[in-house]
């Protein structure tokens, strides 16, 4: 009995020092599970608009379909514009800055735009003292104006182009001749720049096709018109070989008015001439025939959207019915649709 008054007596006390011994944890570690009852759910969150679950990829690394070299890449991340909204750089060298930052862009990468930089050295007749492509300096020796430049060229806001400064070398700097330097190297470029254009727009025209659907439409009044599958400037460009390959003489071309004055003896119109004359030298009573005076003709053409309408005016701008606008017209369809 004693044995279990006391094993209950110290249970008692086990229990009373636990008690304590939470309420003092409480102090440290309160207890907000009633706070927590009462808290409400809060909203889901609204997915901003230029973003949806639909552009999230899961996808596991490695197991997507195409590839991108690390220029590409860093490309990109410089400018997300080009990117993003498809906003490049612009195609053309420009000048930029002002003072120390002054430079010329060039839409090139830096390889070649070194490159570039060694033939407008040679060509100028400067001699070089020093030329360190990897860090992208160039020394000229003192020229005939006792000034020895440098050129320093970086990379720009992408891997496709390219800065270059001009500045003085070993001297104290002549902003004056280095802007002029600098304006030298830009019309290089520039000339650069138009040759590469002129190249591009021949390959490009010699890569369109050269033939298009071409038919000769009976219109309204006894007129004809030639309706050539293609768009204003091709067809254009063709007539006007036509012409020439043809021996017309063309008195004016107005390119805004899409007109070819054209200065054209038909042929039938000769054959028909030479009878007449033999029927006149038998009626010896009639006067002499005048002869018929050398024909002028504008070949207009008509942009209608991707196509292009052609018709015959005569010298007075007036739209003919003749039969001569008509065999012009059959020329033309002729040629081509070569």
């Amino acid at each position: 009995m004693n044995f279990k008054y006391t094993s209950l007596a110290a249970l008692l006390s086990i229990t009373l020092s636990g008690c304590g011994t939470f309420s003092a944890l409480d102090e440290v570690v309160p207890d907000n599970t009633k706070e927590y009852r009462k808290a409400e759910t809060m909203p889901p969150l609204d997915i901003p608009p230029d973003l949806s679950t639909a552009r999230i990829n899961d996808d596991i690394a490695k197991t997507q379909s195409g590839s991108a070299t690390y220029s590409e890449f860093e490309e990109a991340a410089n400018n997300p514009l080009a990117s993003k909204y498809n906003i490049l750089p612009d195609v053309k060298p420009a000048l930029a800055g002002e003072g120390a930052s002054r430079h010329l862009i060039v839409p090139n990468s830096l390889d070649k735009t070194w490159e570039e930089l060694e033939s407008f050295v040679n060509q100028k007749g400067l001699g070089v003292k020093r030329a360190d492509q990897r860090i992208g300096l160039m020394d000229t020796d003192v020229g005939a104006d006792d000034y020895a430049y440098r050129i320093r060229v970086e990379r720009g806001d992408t891997s496709k182009q390219t800065l270059v400064y001009v500045s003085a070398a070993g001297m104290d700097d002549n902003s004056q001749k280095n802007e002029a330097m600098l304006r030298q190297v830009a019309d290089f470029f520039g000339v650069l720049h138009q040759k590469e254009k002129a190249v591009l727009a021949e390959q490009a025209e010699i890569s369109a096709p050269s033939t298009a659907n071409v038919m000769l439409m009976d219109e309204d009044g006894g007129y004809q018109s030639l309706f050539v599958e293609q768009d204003f400037p091709t067809v254009w460009k063709r007539v006007g070989r036509v012409l020439d390959s043809k021996g017309f003489n063309v008195e004016d071309r107005d390119r805004s008015r899409g007109t070819y004055l054209v200065h054209y003896l038909d042929p039938m119109n000769k054959v028909e001439q030479e009878d007449e004359g033999m029927l006149s030298s038998l009626a010896f009573w009639r006067d002499d025939v005048e002869k018929t005076p050398e024909e002028f003709y504008n070949i207009k053409l008509i942009s209608d959207a991707a196509d292009t309408k052609i018709i015959i005016l005569d010298a007075e701008s007036t739209r003919s019915s003749s039969d001569t606008a008509k065999r012009l017209l059959s020329l033309l369809q002729e040629q081509l649709e070569q």
